[in-house]
């Protein structure tokens, strides 16, 4: 897999795997809302430059690799941005197409991401998911 496809992908999974089920009020159970556009979410351990071992360079160059897009079709939310590149990244890198329904709503405000400490700091992504499922993802 070529480092872009990473890239969106950790994009797509670092905006989505905060979900947190045992939270009603939107946007406080975090998901899939765009949130990570904003430098307070940026700054979150688990957002930060990981070693190029891995195959990523930082999740702030993935957002600027679609801004441009968001640019040029502004009525698409960040959210479903997001998630349209890396499933577009996963068929790019040879994987299966990924349906995607689009229609999710953007925060507003940096005040709107969730708390530091919802995703864990600088793990593989292997780490990340398993972490994920044992921990919040409707269990």
């Amino acid at each position: 897999m070529r480092p872009f496809p990473l890239k969106q992908l950790r994009l797509a999974w670092h905006d989505a795997g905060k979900y947190n089920k045992n939270i009603e009020e939107w946007p406080l159970r975090g998901g899939a809302n765009g949130s990570l556009r904003f430098e307070i979410e940026i700054k979150h351990a688990a957002n930060a430059t990981l070693s190029s071992q891995s195959g990523f360079s930082g999740l702030v160059n993935a957002l600027k690799l679609l801004q441009p897009i968001k640019d040029k079709y502004s009525g698409v939310t960040y959210a479903d941005l997001f998630q349209l590149a890396s499933a577009t990244a996963v068929e790019e890198a040879g994987g299966p197409k990924i349906p995607i329904k689009y229609g999710r709503v953007d925060v507003s405000e940096p005040e709107q991401c969730p708390e530091e400490g919802r995703l864990p700091g600088k793990l593989t992504v292997k780490e990340e998911i398993s972490n994920s499922k044992q921990n919040k993802f409707g269990n």
